[in-house]
């Protein structure tokens, strides 16, 4: 982590939150999976739902959870989720029927669609300019360091100290982290004056509802940006679901070669968050055009080694794997970075909330795509088609970009750890 940043105590705060959270997210991701399956012995079909429960409310409640973001002080309305949150995961254990966890965990997305865009408010509002891509750099490193880490603590926990008690540990990342989000300051006076002048003459809360799409339609290097990663997201939905169908063309089923690609994924990811949290963006479109290119391109690359020797598979895959994570690291953090710098704080909830929606919405289509694309022409397919729209989209990206980028500004810094705060 920048040195700077470490001196912000916020926004060490806000992150150490974030770790914990995340750390337990992954708890209860797999607990949930063990239960549903052990517990309720439940079909495919039933661990699909599950998952979907996870996504679908967040695309219909992005752009309104963006509005209570930027409406409400961020602060307390993350700590108030967290709390939510905790009870919900306790909840579960509880259940008797498949229908009341259905319930609880889309409660659980629509706390976590509230908390997402009043902590990247948060961060834009606790963070000045010229720092704001290792903040998100870093924030991105505990993302994906947390799936490397979280999934094998998780393994453990539940294999030793059973399902429940990893639910209620799930429990407890969340009360922990309102815990450490009470040190972070209140809103600022200047932010909050910013909000009034800004919001002023509106005509109320329905009709900032879908202000984050038309700020983003204003920005077209913003909105480009939107467009390819969700076409990302999408491709990654795509190949990521059917990762298991491929490896069936492997005449020895190897499947912990799965384990290994996605942790060479994460860890790709990670080494990506490292390169860019001192480096500085010169041009955000070039950067997410060259990855969504290289990511298509591994996608081809898994298609076409898919009946090389298993020896070579062994080593030739996780090294895919982790080009394919630096690569989406890559686009990631560079949107994001873009995202944040573009917007004004004021705006922050609503944008993100937007982006959000969209790609959410990428990605659950992307997962039902995938079924079908390769219930029809087959995995090897469905990944060389992947990554040749990956491709195209990232060329024609490229060739625009200057033409796309023209006529964006960067938001003036409304935060900053040097502004009088309040509680």
């Amino acid at each position: 982590m920048n040195r700077a940043l470490l001196k912000n105590r916020s926004f060490v705060f806000l992150i150490s939150a974030q770790t914990v959270s995340n750390m337990g997210d992954w708890f209860n991701i797999l607990a949930l999976m063990t239960l549903l399956a052990l517990k309720w012995n439940a079909s495919p079909f039933a661990l699909s739902a599950a998952m979907l429960c996870l996504a679908v409310p967040n695309i219909f409640l992005g752009s309104l959870s963006g509005v209570i973001a930027d409406r409400f002080n961020r602060k307390y309305l993350m700590i108030a989720t967290d709390i939510l949150r905790a009870i919900v995961v306790i909840g579960i254990i509880f259940s008797n029927h498949l229908w009341q966890v259905y319930s609880l965990l889309c409660l659980l997305t629509i706390f976590s669609s509230l908390f997402q865009p009043a902590k990247e408010g948060k961060l834009r509002e606790l963070v000045d300019n010229d720092l704001l891509q290792s903040a998100v750099a870093t924030s991105e490193l505990i993302n994906n360091g947390t799936k490397v880490i979280g999934p094998m603590i998780s393994g453990v926990l539940v294999a030793t100290v059973g399902v429940e008690w990893s639910f209620y540990l799930d429990s407890f990342s969340f009360i922990l982290s309102a815990l450490l989000l009470l040190l972070i300051p209140g809103k600022h006076l200047a932010e909050a004056a910013i909000e009034t002048t800004n919001e002023k003459g509106s005509n109320g809360f329905w009709s900032q509802f879908s202000a984050g799409f038309h700020f983003i339609k204003t920005k077209p290097q913003l909105l480009t940006g939107m467009i390819v990663f969700c076409i990302m997201l999408f491709s990654l939905q795509i190949c990521d679901s059917q990762f298991p169908i491929l490896l069936r063309e492997i005449p020895s089923h190897p499947i912990r070669l799965l384990g290994w690609v996605m942790a060479g994924s994460g860890l790709g990811t990670v080494i990506a968050a490292l390169y860019l949290n001192n480096k500085e963006i010169h041009s955000a479109l070039k950067a997410l055009s060259t990855g969504a290119c290289l990511v298509g391109t591994g996608y081809i690359l898994c298609a076409a080694f898919i009946h090389i020797p298993v020896m070579i598979l062994m080593i030739s895959y996780p090294i895919v794997g982790t080009i394919l994570g630096f690569s989406f690291g890559l686009g990631v953090i560079h949107f994001n970075v873009m995202a944040q710098k573009t917007t004004p704080n004021h705006f922050t909830g609503r944008v993100f909330g937007t982006i959000g929606s969209a790609t959410t919405l990428a990605a659950v289509i992307g997962i039902l795509s995938g079924g079908i694309i390769s219930k029809l022409f087959g995995a090897v397919f469905t990944f060389i088609l992947s990554g040749v729209l990956l491709i195209l989209v990232g060329i024609i990206v490229y060739i625009g970009r200057r033409t796309f980028e023209g006529g964006n500004g960067i938001a003036e810094s409304n935060g900053g750890t040097h502004q009088q705060t309040q509680e």
